[in-house]
């Protein structure tokens, strides 16, 4: 049985604040204060009036959808005001898939979409750079769209159809723009450091004569008829070691450096204010990045960020400096307001011309984190989790960023347990640097590093370490090594006997000390261990078959989890089989007949007069995918979320063992959610 409850159910953020790159900002030319921003894995977002939350247009994108949830750019069209443009797809590798282009009608509430006949790579490098896709602003019908491979295309009905620019010489595209000043004229950046204008939509071409090193990044077109560029040389926004400012005359065609200072690094946005004041953001400066002001056209630039105030209601914000600031935008209605992008969120001013300018991080709805593991302990705060790039929190106030990250600093935390009879006692395992994991004692309220890893490891990776329910066993499979267990805290790690297989992700027993379960999604085995890790053996060699290992991005539609109260129950979420449960230890697994399709699987409080958990899935139930729960063991399923509100990718589900009904779950690029009755 099926019914939605989703009217009787909300689903908020859990909030941190920002967390991830935003690669571009987009003023709506025609709209006071209504800007959109794109980001590289986490989707649009926009924001409709100054001093209110960004809402993320996108988060209606399924499962199916997922490789779609990150856009390469935004465009207008400046003829009917509620038209967007999105170009999407996440990468260009032979296993991706073709780009869509998405359309709205209705400023981003609704979307329609097409195919494109190219691959769209909006988490590659490059992704910082100015736009690739644009409209004519005289005849909307057309649009251009720039590929980072093959070369510029060209639509002529609204962007259903589209066709390549065989006219033009270069296939690896950086950025697309028309000229303010004379609206036919098109300019196109490539690659290889050329720059081109066509004014009759792409029949001919003018490469303009250059001598300059590098590629522009981003451009602006100023009121006298000058284009101001960023160069590098490549395409960052990691990686670029140095690059200038230049200017080009569009009568005379001449280019003129400017004189702002040039350290190592290079730089990435640039804005023009009416009267020809100009900043410039740097990119690449040892996290550091900087933005330079100038009063007289590019003669004489002067700091700003060095000299001012900060106010973020993110704590985490205080642990990092502004990098990666491909973008910086003035406000076309209000030229004090100006905003630039970082690698974890986006900073806003009121006032750029003060002498201590005030920037605030304004993300207020932007949650653009990837949490890889979630879990909620039946003791102490209701919500840890691991995530990459900035470690992981205690989330003791959901609707509050947390006072601090995961301590000391490990960036990329991909992996995290807890013990079920002593939940204060955990453990994770990290990418940046070894020994990749750390356990602790205090319930994440600090983390003391192994003091030795398994042999040939080299990162921590994804879902790869538990630890027994009573603490005193690790067991990790850690990127590039075996499975390997450690009664030690982490001081010496054995490789666990039996030939288990690596690369699988690892679960405990959270009642039953000493348990340990590997699914082996490709055979269909599931291997058991009762020793603390010591050894393994197969217990169940007749679940269903997966033809893929767990990936490095976490990305398999499959998982096996454990009751938290109750041992020997084991539930498997796989995939397209459905989902099965155990009661005795993996040893026979029944079928839960309601559902058609399962990827995740998470148990929370049992209702009022039931004495099993309420169980959580990403699944498909009756054509369906959404986000079900059941208070029954699977007899009877509600759905929680609804078709407006999908999120993508979920990487980890799981309902709080205090609170009834409520359920977490974390997302690739948006976040962690949590849902609760009204």
């Amino acid at each position: 049985m099926f019914k939605s409850i989703s009217s009787n159910y909300i689903i908020k953020n859990v909030c941190v604040g920002g967390g991830g790159f935003i690669s571009g900002i987009v003023f709506h030319p025609k709209i006071k204060d209504l800007i959109y921003i794109r980001t590289d894995m986490g989707g649009v977002y926009k924001r409709e009036k100054k001093d209110t939350n960004w809402i993320c247009i996108t988060d209606m994108f399924s499962k199916d959808e997922s490789f779609y949830n990150g856009a390469l750019s935004i465009a207008f069209d400046e003829k009917n005001n509620g038209k967007i443009y999105l170009l999407c797809g996440k990468y260009t590798d032979n296993n991706s898939p073709y780009g869509r282009i998405y359309i709205s009608d209705n400023y981003g509430y609704t979307f329609k979409w097409y195919q494109i006949p190219f691959k769209v790579g909006s988490n590659e490098a490059g992704r910082g750079m100015d736009e690739r896709l644009v409209v004519c602003p005289e005849h909307p019908n057309i649009l251009f769209a720039g590929s980072t491979y093959c070369g510029l295309w060209k639509s002529i009905d609204y962007g259903k159809n589209w066709k390549k620019v065989k006219s033009f010489p270069e296939e690896d595209i950086n950025f697309l723009l028309f000229d303010k000043n004379l609206k036919k004229r098109l300019i196109v950046a490539s690659a290889s450091g050329n720059i081109y204008f066509s004014e009759n939509n792409g029949l001919k071409w003018i490469k303009i004569s250059n001598t300059l090193t590098g590629l522009a990044y981003r451009a602006c077109v100023s009121n006298d008829n000058k284009i101001y560029f960023t160069f590098n040389d490549s395409k960052g926004p990691w990686g670029i070691k140095n690059g200038g400012v230049w200017k080009l005359d569009l009568h005379s065609f001449e280019w003129q450096r400017l004189n702002i200072p040039e350290d190592n690094g290079g730089f990435g946005g640039i804005a023009i204010f009416q009267n020809n004041e100009i900043l410039v953001s740097t990119i690449c400066r040892d996290e550091n990045d900087e933005i330079y002001f100038s009063d007289n056209g590019g003669k004489n630039f002067k700091p700003i960020l060095k000299n001012s105030v900060w106010k973020s209601f993110a704590p985490y914000t205080k642990t990092i400096n502004p990098h990666w600031i491909s973008d910086i935008k003035i406000n076309p209605f209000n030229h004090k307001n100006v905003l630039f992008v970082t690698g974890y969120g986006i900073w806003e001013t009121y006032n750029i011309f003060e002498k201590k300018v005030t920037w605030y991080f304004n993300n207020q709805g932007i949650e653009e984190t990837v949490p890889m593991q979630i879990i909620s302990p039946y003791k102490g705060v209701h919500l840890i989790s691991a995530m990459g790039d900035i470690d992981g929190f205690v989330h003791s106030n959901l609707n509050k960023s947390p006072k601090k990250r995961h301590t000391p600093f490990k960036k990329t935390t991909l992996a995290i347990d807890y013990a079920g009879l002593k939940p204060k006692i955990l453990v994770k395992a990290y990418n940046s640097a070894k020994p990749y994991g750390s356990y602790s004692i205090n319930g994440a309220e600090r983390w003391i590093d192994f003091k030795s890893f398994p042999y040939k490891a080299k990162a921590g990776g994804v879902k790869s370490i538990a630890i027994s329910a009573d603490g005193k066993s690790m067991v990790w499979c850690p990127v590039g090594a075996d499975v390997s267990y450690s009664k030690d805290n982490g001081n010496k790690w054995i490789k666990s006997k039996g030939n288990v297989p690596s690369g699988y992700w690892i679960i405990s027993d959270k009642v039953n000390p000493g348990v340990f379960y590997i699914y082996e999604a490709i055979k269909g085995f599931l291997w058991k261990s009762e020793d603390y890790g010591e050894s393994f053996y197969i217990i169940n060699s007749k679940l269903p078959k997966n033809k893929e290992k767990p990936k490095g991005d976490g990305m398999v539609d499959y998982e096996i989890n454990c009751i938290y109260n109750k041992k020997d129950n084991i539930w498997l979420a796989a995939g397209a089989a459905g989902l099965f449960y155990s009661i005795d230890g993996g040893k026979k697994f029944n079928k839960i007949q309601t559902v058609n399709k399962a990827y995740r699987v998470g148990f929370g409080k049992n209702a009022k007069g039931c004495n099993y958990p309420v169980i959580f899935i990403w699944a498909n139930i009756r054509n369906r995918t959404g986000i079900f729960m059941s208070q029954d063991m699977g007899k009877r399923w509600f759905r929680i979320n609804d078709e407006r509100h999908q999120f993508g990718w979920i990487h980890c589900i799981t309902g709080d063992p205090r609170i009834f009904g409520r359920c977490y779950f974390s997302t690739e690029g948006r976040g962690i959610m949590y849902g609760e009755k009204k």
